[in-house]
């Protein structure tokens, strides 16, 4: 399969003071509720939720196409439309899924919020946390980016580009089940606070695209044994065993090599685990890795070359 050529990059509005926006933050009357987690929801269930939503409001929002007319975001060219409109409500906040897509444990997804009780009580800075499950088993390991494409301050509206890491087990799904249960409002230095708790359920549905990761095994890189290395659209994963030690483990660097050209992607986000000799991790791509032209993936200096045959590892010059 070919792809097309990299999405170009989406400009952002200037970023409004956060002294202000912590403070804006703070000074909001946020409605809290007790919450019933519940971690099992069938999909009967979700799908029902669904089909009592109007199909108007979901045509209001414009659909995916325009969605990724109007902002052209990075990944924007694997994601799929909802069969049915996939969204809910609570607190009059309005938490929108327009298009997603599940490329091996890694799973796209564009959201639309808006607060529709007219307070304007979303900043630019607010964002759902996402879990999500198949078969009402939890897939969801809290390795995540989150881009912001626009927010709206006319309609109070985010607009947001989001990958998800799920286990290394996750199959490929029909059907996924997001479970939102806080909206967190980021602030300045880092900080994360709680800025709504509620009930968001939203079933999407996935196509297999037939893309398939390119892999390897048993890859030796200075102390890492990498027992099981992937590259993907949308990023490259990492298993395997060290001797480095929890407290020295080591920053990986990656990059990929197109055709004899090397380019250092930004690998952003993670989702790691790393014990005193085991590691798992995830980096995320920022903007989609072209699979048919890629000839060498290079890791912490070492240079990992494809071959029909397999892979041959030489020193980085």
């Amino acid at each position: 399969m070919k792809y097309r050529d990299l999405i170009s990059q989406v400009v952002r509005e200037d970023m409004p003071d956060l002294e202000q926006v912590r403070e804006n933050c703070h000074r909001q009357a946020i409605p809290q509720k007790s919450i019933v987690r519940t971690l099992r929801w069938s999909v009967a269930a979700a799908a029902i939720l669904l089909l009592v939503t109007s199909t108007a409001v979901f045509a209001a929002t414009g659909g995916l196409e325009q969605f990724l007319a109007r902002f052209n975001p990075n990944f924007g060219e694997f994601a799929i439309a909802p069969l049915n409109p996939a969204y809910a409500v609570d607190q009059d906040i309005r938490i929108e899924v327009v298009g997603a897509q599940q490329i091996d444990n890694v799973l796209l997804v564009y959201t639309i919020m808006q607060d529709i009780s007219g307070e304007n009580r979303i900043t630019r800075h607010m964002s759902p946390d996402i879990e999500f499950y198949v078969d009402d088993e939890r897939m969801s390991t809290g390795g995540s980016t989150d881009r912001l494409l626009r927010f709206d301050r006319s309609t109070n509206t985010s607009y947001r580009e989001r990958l998800l890491l799920g286990r290394d087990d996750m199959p490929q799904a029909d059907t996924i089940e997001l479970v939102i249960t806080r909206i967190d409002c980021f602030e300045h230095g880092g900080q994360v606070r709680r800025a709504f708790e509620g009930e968001w359920i939203i079933a999407i549905n996935a196509n297999d695209l037939g893309i398939q990761p390119i892999v390897w095994s048993d890859v030796q890189v200075g102390n890492l044994d990498i027992e099981y290395m992937s590259l993907s659209p949308f990023g490259i994963q990492l298993r395997g065993t060290h001797t480095y030690g929890m407290a020295n483990f080591p920053i990986i660097q990656a990059s990929v090599e197109f055709e004899g050209i090397r380019r250092n992607y930004r690998f952003s986000g993670s989702g790691a685990g790393i014990g005193d000799d085991f590691f798992s991790s995830f980096s995320f791509a920022d903007s989609p890795i072209d699979l048919d032209r890629v000839t060498a993936v290079i890791i912490n200096g070492k240079r990992i070359q494809i071959l029909e045959s397999g892979y041959v590892i030489s020193p980085t010059l």
